[in-house]
């Protein structure tokens, strides 16, 4: 059975990385971007006759393009890259003044936990929703982690927002997610442990750079994607 690969921006990556892959992988892998993270602030699908759809013109266009489908159907096989691109949680100056209550920084404001949690929730309200409908339709994928944070973003680089901050933001709002998914049953696929440096964030040598302070680079991309491929018993010849 074919595997379908779709989401944001950091699904480039990965294609890129697959590209590498393809000659010694024996199953078809199909990888394709919908569209960037900022589409995930809006609701961009439903359910219509039992299956689910995408409303957002992007992602449904990309969607047809690239796969061949108007809508998830229980008989595909999916990765989903959705839900961990957490720089909407951390682009505001307001982390200058406020830190993470489990931090303990002394003169910070503390966002108590629960109140993180509430705003980690906000922020995937949609991506949630897509899931669940997944599931009601019968589709189980299993998710794609965003990279690590890049240190060189420009809120720590130029408003200066404190690193350990930006990392914690991170790593809790990746756990929440972990922990919303697993109880669902759908599997989380964290980037590998060798992509971070000493302080969790993006290694330079696997991070896009220039201009760009998102993304993995296909180096990046070729990593990660074969740490999926063995998550989902793919074989990658040596």
């Amino acid at each position: 059975m074919t595997l379908h690969i779709c989401g944001n921006s950091h699904v480039r990556a990965l294609r890129a990385g697959m590209q590498t892959l393809e000659d010694s992988v024996a199953e078809e892998v199909i990888v394709f971007p919908l569209g960037t993270a900022d589409n995930e602030a809006e609701a961009f699908s439903t359910i219509e006759n039992g299956r689910v759809t995408l409303t957002n013109d992007r992602f449904r266009t990309k969607l047809q393009k690239n796969f061949g489908f108007s809508s998830f159907g229980p008989a595909d096989r999916w990765g989903i890259c959705l839900g961990t691109h957490n720089y909407r949680l951390m682009r505001t100056d307001a982390w200058l003044r406020a830190a993470p209550a489990w931090l303990g920084l002394p003169g910070m404001q503390p966002v108590p936990e629960a109140a993180f949690a509430q705003m980690v929730a906000a922020d995937q309200r949609h991506i949630r929703a897509f899931f669940d409908q997944l599931l009601h339709t019968g589709v189980r994928p299993f998710v794609i982690s965003a990279p690590w944070p890049v240190r060189t973003h420009p809120i720590i680089a130029e408003t200066g927002v404190r690193p350990e901050i930006i990392k914690a933001i991170d790593v809790r709002a990746r756990a929440l997610f972990a922990a919303w998914l697993a109880e669902r049953g759908i599997d989380l696929i964290l980037p590998p442990d060798e992509a971070a440096d000493d302080e969790g964030f993006l290694r330079p040598r696997f991070a896009k750079g220039g201009d760009d302070h998102y993304h993995g680079n296909p180096r990046y991309g070729r990593l990660m994607m074969k740490k999926v491929l063995e998550s989902q018993r793919v074989a990658v010849a040596a």
